[in-house]
C-alpha cells in the first residue's frame, strides 16, 4: 500500500508528549500516531454499536474511554 505523508501541526506539549511516548516504547512519532487512529477507529466502532472501551484490571472496569459524539 503505497504511503502518504502529513503535514501537522502540534502544541509544544502534545509535541512532548508524543515524543515521550516514542521514547519510553522505543518506536518512531510516526508508529504511535498510526496506533493511535487504529486505537481510535476501534472505539469508534465500540461507541457505534452501542459498547465502550475501557481499561481493565482483573474484572474490574478502572476507566471507561469516552469519544465525543
Amino acid at each position: 500500500m503505497a504511503r502518504k505523508r502529513l503535514n501537522l501541526d502540534l502544541s509544544e506539549e502534545a509535541y512532548g508528549l508524543l515524543q515521550q511516548l516514542a521514547e519510553e516504547s522505543d518506536k518512531n512519532m510516526s508508529e504511535i500516531l498510526r496506533t493511535g487512529l487504529s486505537l481510535y477507529e476501534v472505539a469508534r466502532r465500540a461507541q457505534k454499536e452501542g459498547r465502550s472501551l475501557g481499561v481493565v484490571s482483573g474484572s474490574k472496569v478502572e476507566r471507561e474511554i469516552l469519544l465525543p459524539r
